[in-house]
């Protein structure tokens, strides 16, 4: 695979030395295929209904260009929450790199800075920062959950959602794990993220990286698709534990309504602006090297063209996949029971071109960097019924992709 030489090489005493800034690069790797972007411009956005807003800067920045069809690719990386504290990023690398099975070629970027200043001045929530700067959000590892904590905050929301009477079904609670890390440990992360999940998206865009195997919206040439995860368990010891494992996800009831709730909630935001190929399309199971999900893919022909792949994020995120259903309720619950702000963990995170076509993940299975480490950070979902101590399990085996990659002590 070629996709490595994207990558700083790593292991001498000059090369560590000169270790780029990992919050300055952006890079974004599938299968056999990546992208790697360097410096360039970061723009930050403050305030409510931040996914619109950046479409709509990024659609301006775009049509002030002396050629507005000229190829050019911006990343994003948006809070859970339009509550949070920290910004949503875009990035526009001034280089960029492609890697194919075939090779490496650098991929033009045509960039007017004067056009992009223009259009972040005509947002008053949002900030021009040259030379690829990056601002990290602060430690939180004092405020974070331990074993014992993420079992008691499962128990809350047991007890908050019988309190409701059926009203709250589903709410996602998330852990965090900060552990000390440099840029030249971030980068190692990636090269193994790449070498041991490639079927998940890789990515690295301001200080977030992560591998997740979910893509909330993809946007080409008027079809979006969607891959909605919800419900899942861990991989057994041996092939007996695991089959069984997989079988069970497939017929459990409580793990088959966490899921449809968070399929329906994909395919009821989408079917006012998409013509779906399949309006009940079934889930099945997708086996990652960690785990096992119910997967449903959703896809369907945009009814309107106009926009960019972000307008269709901004209807669907967030999901009950990460947020719960109904999710304004889950929502408000999430920032009443976890210690921490989720930042841009289970946020969006993906590219847009300049035709606003794109993929865009959810920021699963990742850590942000944090000035000397990494926050990790991993989720489930918890409807009626679940057993605090399997959660436990379960969030543990959800950070096992971040701790391996970084080396950390998996006891």
């Amino acid at each position: 695979m070629s996709v490595p030489t994207l990558l700083p090489e790593l292991g001498t005493a000059a090369a560590e030395a000169a270790v780029p800034p990992f919050a300055r690069a952006v890079l974004w790797a599938h299968g056999d295929a990546a992208w790697r972007g360097d410096d360039g411009w970061t723009v930050l956005v403050d305030g409510p209904d931040r996914l619109r807003r950046l479409s709509a800067l990024w659609q301006a920045a775009v049509a002030g260009r002396e050629d507005p069809a000229a190829p050019v690719r911006g990343w994003v990386s948006a809070p859970f929450s339009d509550d949070s504290v920290e910004p949503a990023v875009l990035r526009v690398p001034a280089r960029l790199r492609r890697s194919t099975a075939s090779g490496i070629r650098e991929t033009p970027q045509h960039v007017d800075a004067a056009a992009l200043a223009d259009a972040v001045s005509a947002d008053g929530g949002a900030r021009l920062l040259p030379d690829g700067e990056v601002p990290l959000p602060a430690d939180t590892s004092e405020s974070a959950w331990d074993d014992a904590g993420y079992a008691a905050g499962v128990r809350e929301l047991l007890a908050r959602m019988a309190a409701s009477d059926g009203a709250l079904a589903k709410v996602v609670i998330s852990r965090t794990l900060t552990v000390p890390a440099d840029d030249a440990d971030l980068w190692r992360a990636i090269r193994a993220l790449r070498r041991e999940y490639p079927q998940t998206w890789v990515f690295a865009v301001g200080g977030l990286l992560g591998a997740t195997p979910e893509i909330l919206a993809t946007r080409h040439a008027g079809l979006v698709g969607s891959r909605v995860l919800a419900g899942s368990l861990p991989r057994g010891e041996d092939e007996a534990e695991d089959a069984a494992l997989r079988a069970r996800l497939a017929t459990d009831p409580r793990l088959g309504e966490e899921h449809r709730w968070a399929a329906r909630s994909v395919l009821d935001a989408l079917a006012p602006v998409v013509d779906l190929a399949d309006p009940d399309p079934a889930p099945t199971v997708l086996t990652l090297p960690n785990v096992h999900h119910l997967a449903t893919s959703v896809r369907g022909r945009l009814r309107d063209g106009r926009g960019t792949v972000l307008d269709v994020v901004a209807a669907l995120h967030p999901t009950a996949a990460v947020g719960g259903t109904p999710t304004p309720e889950a929502v408000r619950v999430i920032r009443e029971v976890e210690p921490v702000d989720r930042g841009r963990y289970a946020g969006p995170v993906g590219w847009l071109d300049q035709d606003g076509d794109g993929e865009i993940a959810l920021a699963l299975r990742c850590g942000q960097q944090v000035p000397g480490g990494v926050r990790l950070q991993a989720g489930g979902g918890m409807v009626p019924g679940a057993v605090p101590e399997e959660e436990v399990t379960e969030i543990r085996a959800k950070l096992l992709p971040m701790r391996r990659a970084l080396g950390i002590d998996l006891d």
